[in-house]
């Protein structure tokens, strides 16, 4: 059972003390502190949990690696969508959701553009097309190879990416570290040029 289920009817619970309270006790303060609690802890309960922002390259890559396997488990290109939504959670599993929902409504490539728009990214836009391709053309092994190729190429790309952050993040690391012993190599300096004068 979730916080909210829990925090709602105990945020009643206490609205209907305090009202209580109030009527048999007639005690102010004691009933105002029960219904204003209550009150916070409905709206609390209320509240609904934003998806975890995850519309990424990095979860899209993990979302169609899951793709690609049930692809290649002989399954059509829908039910691999499908099931891919079991390995995803966030704003891409209500983007992938949106996605199979529309393509059983909508058999032209738009569902497919409109997922690819919210990445802003090329590699994505071609990758979507192609799978839009492989429903209308069927698994045949040209489409499978394109649509393996772009897949490669956007995890290099990524990778790439990836490793010239870290280089990035090592080089600032090393300039830091290397002013910070500039600094300590100096004022151990002063410190023994101040003892020498002090003598």
């Amino acid at each position: 059972m979730s916080v909210s289920k829990v925090l709602k009817p105990i945020g009643l619970l206490l609205i209907l003390g305090g009202i209580t309270t109030l009527y048999f006790i007639d005690n102010l303060i004691i009933s105002g502190i029960l219904i204003l609690i209550g009150i916070v802890l409905f709206i609390v309960g209320n509240l609904r949990k934003k998806p975890k922002d995850n519309l990424d390259i990095a979860s899209f890559i993990n979302m169609f690696t899951h793709f690609r396997t049930m692809l290649d488990s002989d399954a059509n290109v829908v039910s691999a969508l499908t099931s891919s939504l079991e390995y995803t959670s966030g704003t891409m599993y209500e983007a992938l959701h949106k996605l199979v929902i529309n393509i059983n409504d909508d058999h032209s490539v738009t569902p497919f553009i409109l997922f690819a728009k919210r990445f802003n990214h090329r590699f994505v836009l071609h990758i979507m097309i192609n799978v839009y391709m492989l429903i209308n053309h069927g698994l045949e092994a040209k489409r499978l190879w394109q649509f393996n190729y772009l897949f490669e190429s956007l995890i290099k790309e990524f990778n790439d990416e990836q490793i010239a952050l870290h280089e990035s993040s090592y080089e600032r690391f090393n300039v830091s570290l290397f002013l910070g012993t500039g600094i300590m190599m100096f004022t151990i300096m002063g410190t023994i040029l101040s003892m020498f004068g002090g003598l």
